[in-house]
């Protein structure tokens, strides 16, 4: 199935999480993201051994003279996204 075949194709993490709530379609997304929804039951796993491709994130700053709370940041989503 190709993408231009999809009812939705979003980049809002907030309105994925939330269409999935309202029984919208399955999503494919980190657990952590949706903890609460899957605690309170609002949301189950269907396929818990299938796993998505990885993707490549890049971060993109105006200026290689970064503020320490932007280095910072940069250090911990390296960290999680390994």
């Amino acid at each position: 199935m190709s993408a231009q075949s999809w009812r939705f194709i979003l980049n809002s993490v907030g309105l994925i999480r939330r269409l999935a709530t309202l029984d919208q379609g399955i999503v494919l997304i980190p657990k952590e993201i949706v903890a609460d929804e899957l605690a309170s039951g609002r949301l189950c796993p269907i396929m818990p051994q299938w796993h998505g491709v990885p993707m490549s994130a890049y971060a993109i700053t105006e200026t290689r003279l970064l503020p320490a709370k932007t280095q910072r940041f940069i250090e911990f989503l390296q960290k999680r996204l390994r």
